[in-house]
């Protein structure tokens, strides 16, 4: 097995898909010269994303906005480029981190591309390891994938964890958080409204009542955390 270099890469790369062929057998649509590098090439943050905290729910992202990155969260980020691997699967890949990237605390969870891949976006997983709020733009580059020329051809790629069960997976999630939302909101409301309204019937309009609501509130704060586990957030 051997790196494909920048010199290896401009000779079967191709950015249209009519010229995908034996010939230029590798197609990154949408890509550009720019980003190839010595020994890869840099992809850039795509057209949709969901981070696990912040944002449990699938989202896109357009020209002039950013994905913003918590400390400590998890980002899902599809790539602006769409791969196709060569058909033969004599070539494989790996996608590494960017160190200029990586001085700002984020960093990918290392991943694979499949010989002969050929479902178009990558979805690249990242994490803030640092204290502070990281944004990444739309088409910014943030990770590297590497090719590597096989000692010999790898078995036929297999779909059967396809992009498209992919998203139906991350829309079945979505549904899933809005409902955990839904509950944890009304499990506040209920903790909070009904001693409230005891207080209310109790002490009339007086300091007792607003005594009442701030316990409430301070019950509410200490045991969220066990409600969101109950209800399975956490």
């Amino acid at each position: 097995m051997s790196i494909l270099t920048d010199t290896d890469l401009k000779n079967i790369l191709c950015y249209d898909a009519g010229q995908w062929n034996e010939i230029k057998p590798l197609l990154i649509l949408d890509g550009s010269d720019d980003c190839i590098t010595p020994m890869g090439y840099d992809l850039r943050v795509g057209g949709f994303y969901k981070t696990f905290i912040a944002k449990p729910n699938l989202d896109t992202l357009h020209e002039g906005q950013s994905i913003e990155i918590k400390p400590g969260d998890i980002a899902l980020i599809g790539t602006y480029e769409k791969l196709k691997m060569p058909q033969d699967c004599t070539i494989s890949a790996l996608i590494l981190s960017k160190v200029s990237i990586v001085s700002r605390g984020l960093s990918n969870i290392s991943t694979k591309v499949d010989p002969g891949w050929a479902e178009g976006e990558l979805l690249i997983p990242v994490q803030n390891f640092s204290r502070d709020v990281i944004k990444l733009k739309y088409k910014e580059k943030f990770c590297t994938i590497v090719f590597f020329k096989n000692e010999s051809p790898a078995s036929p790629y297999s779909s059967s964890s396809s992009r498209s069960k992919f998203f139906r997976l991350l829309s079945q999630t979505s549904r899933e958080s809005l409902i955990k939302d839904l509950q944890l909101g009304l499990a506040s409301i209920f903790i909070i409204g009904i001693p409230g309204i005891v207080g209310y019937l109790y002490f009339g309009n007086t300091t007792g009542s607003s005594v009442t609501v701030a316990v409430a509130i301070a019950i509410e704060r200490a045991t969220s955390g066990i409600v969101a586990r109950i209800i399975g957030r956490r």
